[in-house]
Order: C-alpha cells, then structure tokens, then sequence
C-alpha cells in the first residue's frame, strides 16, 4: 500500500493533466468561434459603380455575376461557369473591393476570409477550417468565398521546401492546400464562386490555378491617367471642391500611385483644407496632398542656409529646364526646394502612362535625371555636392535597362546581368557611354539656357516653389517644340549674389556667350546623330 504522500502525488499529477487538457479544450473551442464571426461578412450595398479604374477586370467579373444571377442561361447551353479567378494585382489596387462588388452586385452571402486565418499550430486545424468554410458556403443557395493572400497557404509544394523547411514546406500548410484543392473540385457540386487574391502569383500551387479550380487570372493593375482620374471623382464626390480644380492634372501628377494611395490624397486633401480654415477643397490642397503621400510631410524644422538653399534651387532647376526644353521629355508640372523626407527638393512631371518607350525618350529622361548635377557643376565652378546621388542610381538603372533588355546599345543581344558579379564589360562600357553622352547633352543644354536656368533658380530661392504656369513665363517655349518664343523685351536677370560663383557667369559678355553657344555641337555628336530631337534643338539653336 502506498504511504499517503505517494497517493497526494499520484493525484497531484492527475489533476495537473487533466487541466491541461481542459485548457487545450477551451483554446480550441474559443479560437474556432472566433474564427467563424471573422469568417463571414456581409456582401453590403457597394457595387461596381463604386469600383473605377478597374473596367477589364470589371468586364471579367461580370461574366460571374450573371452566372449568379441566371446559372439556367449558361447550363441550358451547356456552358460552366469558371469555379474561381484569381485576382493578381500589386497592393491597394482594388482587389478585395471587386470581390465584394462581385457579391453585392449578384446579391448573394459573402464569405470573406484571409490566408492566415486556416495557418495554427495545431496540426489538422487548417484543413478543418476550410471545410467548415465550404460547407456554410454550400448551405445557401449561391454564395462566394473569398480568400485574401491566398500565397500563404497556396504555395508550390516541393521537394526542397519540405527539407528546408520554408512556408511551404510543413505538412500542415500542404494538408490545408489539399483541403482548399477537393473543395473547389471535389464530388459536390454547388453554385459557390471562389475568388482568391495574391500579389505573388509566381508562387501559387499549379494544381490551384488549373482548369477546373482557379483557373481564371483577372489581372488588377495599377491605374492608368484616365482610371486615376475616376478614381478621384469617385473619392471626391460628396466633397465641397473649389472651382477650378482640375482632377485630371491630379492624375497626371500621380503616376503609380493605386487606388488605396489616390483615396488617401482625397483625404488628405480634405485635411490641408480644414488645417488653412476654407470651406472647401481648391487646387493647391490636391498639390499639397499629392506631395504628402509621395515624400511625407514638409520638413519645416530643417533651415537650409544661404548656400544649401541656392545648390537646391539650381540643381532642380536643372531638371526642369532639361525638362522643357526637349521634345521627348515629359513636362515639369511642378518645382519645390520645400525638404520632405530624405529629399532636399523635388521635380514633378508630368506622366502619360507611356506604353513603349523610344530611344529618343530614354535617352532624355537620362539627360533630366542628369541636369541637376550638371546645375551645380555650373553653380560651383566644376565642384558638387552628394544630392544627386538619387539621380544618379535611377539614370545608371536605367542606362543598365537600355543596354540589357531593350536594345539601345550597339548590340541586340538581350543580357542577364549577374547580381553577384555585376555587369559584363560590354554593358558597362554602352552604359558608361550613355551617361557620358547624358551628361555632356544635358551641360550642353543649360549652357545655351544659362540665363533661363538662373531666371527659374532665382524664383526657387525667393518663393520656394514654382508651378508649370511660372515655368511657362520663364522659359516661353512654343508648344511641342523646344524653340523659345520671340520676344522684344529680355528677361529680366535676377541680381548677382556676392561671393558666388554665379558672379562671373552672370558678368560674362556676349562674345563669351556666343562662343559657349557655337561648342554646342561639338559636345555631343554621337548623340545629335542618334537622337534625332536632340539633333534638331542643337540646329535650331546654333540658327
């Protein structure tokens, strides 16, 4: 018999596993029920006509609807409706909203679900998940599921993976993936639509996106010029807009930007407004908000100095007026020496969503990106500073492009280059020449305009921004050409500032002007030959 400490051991033990049990019980009751209220979500009252920006894929969707709305129409003809699609998009671009429009406009239940919520720990609780999932959907009469990021339960399943034990690897994502594969085409048949959406469709399981299961991809891209500018009236209506406000030249000025980033600029257009006291939203609160989502507030507690102020001022003068003047440049819209971020000052310019890209454009966007460093060489005698270091690594990324995948060097052959050991001879060699040729163009260019380039650095410096109507009074450029306008008065020249190297450039006398002018040519003439717009402004301007 044991002694009656033993005993008060034994049942020690006993009760300490028995409550873990009860525990584990409790955890898993509690978390399943939380689960199910964040599964299910109700389809609301929005429908496409909230959704713009987005028509193909709209147009792609609304095939499903009508299946919802009328599946004896496509039956009777023997026709089947896709199970799923899968909707492909970078973030913020509409994604989760279509697929709620998709339920509002077919008005059937809308099952929302994400990725993460089938991924626990405990082994089989994911595949159960999705069977619970499945099985409501079935119980109405038409339904869709939604699952968002589906990439993390839907990854390719392979061999290495499970050894190396990435995401998806584990034995307890592929039971999910193999539960989520019978349910969209198992032995049951039902009228329930399955979207799922991902930003990495370069990972998803084949066997998921295969006829018969997901096998519609509906691509959601980032809007165009015409889309932004509906998604903006779309965000906008309700609110007081001044008159004058042009959303269209918002939605030019906001080129990549997705639907998510536009619905902010709305707000944050709104906010600008109540912070200056107006009743309603004008033009500069657009520009403000545009510039606040792109680089983040303004930067008032940095004081530039005289000279750090004047170095800003001519290098983004510098990109403007590199800007304007060549025909195959986009237009600057706007220029601000106003610090946000990391940046001291910012060019904006226009965007028309170009689909191809031309040598002659390439190649000016390389001469722009060059023109502030070129600025400052001017402004300090041949010295510079740090703050093209931004410039430089977009022009040098895109000289790499323009020699590896489009074609722009002297050789056709498309290369690879090698992350790790860099660029081959040859396409550093055709990049270098490139910049090279960049650079000696865009120097050439403020050289020729040097009178304009201080005019614009002049209106930076005292107002700190300038708008591409003030741009249009200091460089009157005829419309689609780079020749200035004929005028009888000059323009004025802004004051030399003492002990600045600007002094002796703005002392300089005719013949010298005349004599920098007739180099012109001689700078770039592998470029004049190439570039053709190039060549006819370096003419026009020797004339």
């Amino acid at each position: 018999m044991l002694p009656f400490f033993a005993l008060a051991d034994v049942n020690r033990s006993w009760v300490i596993a028995a409550s873990v049990i009860l525990l584990l019980l409790w955890l898993g009751r509690r978390n399943d029920r939380r689960t199910r209220a964040a599964l299910v979500s109700d389809a609301g009252a929005a429908g496409f006509a909230t959704v713009a920006g987005a028509d193909e894929a709209v147009e792609d969707l609304s095939e499903i609807v009508e299946f919802l709305k009328n599946p004896t129409k496509f039956e009777r003809l023997g026709a089947s409706v896709p199970k799923g699609a899968v909707l492909v998009g970078p973030p913020g671009t509409g994604k989760t909203l279509l697929a709620r429009a998709v339920a509002a406009e077919a008005h059937v239940p809308f099952f929302a679900a994400s990725a993460t919520d089938f991924v626990e720990m405990y082994v089989g609780v994911g595949a159960k998940r999705v069977r619970e999932l499945y099985e409501r959907a079935r119980g109405e009469s038409a339904a869709i599921v939604f699952i968002d990021e589906i990439d993390a339960i839907a990854r390719t399943r392979s061999m290495n993976d499970r050894e190396n034990g990435t995401p998806g690897g584990p034995i307890e994502h592929e039971n999910t993936l193999i539960a989520l594969l019978t349910e969209l085409d198992g032995f049951s048949r039902s009228n329930v639509i399955t979207i799922a959406a991902t930003n990495r469709p370069d990972v998803l399981d084949p066997a998921l996106t295969r006829p018969g299961r997901l096998e519609r991809r509906i691509e959601v891209p980032l809007p165009s010029v015409d889309g932004r500018t509906k998604i903006l009236a779309v965000h906008a209506a309700g609110k007081p807009l001044a008159a004058g406000v042009d959303l269209a030249a918002v939605a030019r000025r906001t080129s990549g930007f997705s639907g998510a980033d536009l619905s902010r600029v709305c707000n944050e257009a709104a906010l600008e407004s109540v912070r200056r006291g107006r009743n309603d939203l004008d033009q500069d609160a657009f520009d403000a908000a545009v510039e606040l989502v792109a680089l983040g507030r303004p930067r008032h507690s940095v004081v530039l100095s005289a000279k750090d102020k004047k170095i800003t001022a001519w290098h983004e003068a510098g990109h403007a007026l590199c800007g304007l003047v060549q025909p195959s440049a986009a237009n600057p819209v706007a220029v601000s020496i106003t610090p946000r971020g990391p940046a001291a000052g910012v060019t904006w310019f226009e965007s028309d969503d170009r689909l191809f890209v031309s040598k002659e454009s390439a190649f000016a966007q390389l001469v722009v990106a060059l023109g502030g460093r070129c600025a400052e060489e001017m402004l300090m005698g041949g010295s510079c500073t740090q703050g093209a270091q931004g410039d430089l690594q977009s022009a040098t990324d895109l000289a790499m492009k323009m020699v590896t995948r489009y074609g722009f060097g002297s050789s056709l052959i498309a290369r690879t280059p090698n992350q790790f050991a860099g660029p081959d001879e040859y396409t550093r060699g055709e990049a270098e020449r490139l910049l090279a040729d960049a650079h000696a163009a865009a120097t050439a260019i403020l050289d020729a305009y040097a009178a304009e380039l201080e005019l614009i650095a002049s209106r930076l410096e005292s107002a700190g921004r300038v708008s591409a109507e003030e741009l249009a009074e200091l460089v009157p450029l005829r419309h689609g050409t780079s020749t200035p306008v004929s005028t009888n008065a000059s323009p004025r020249r802004p004051e030399p500032v003492a002990a600045s190297p600007v002094s002796s450039r703005s002392k300089s006398t005719a013949r010298s002007r005349r004599a920098s002018r007739a180099k012109l040519g001689g700078l770039v003439p592998a470029a004049s030959r190439v570039f053709t717009p190039l060549r006819g402004l370096l003419r026009r301007r020797r004339a």
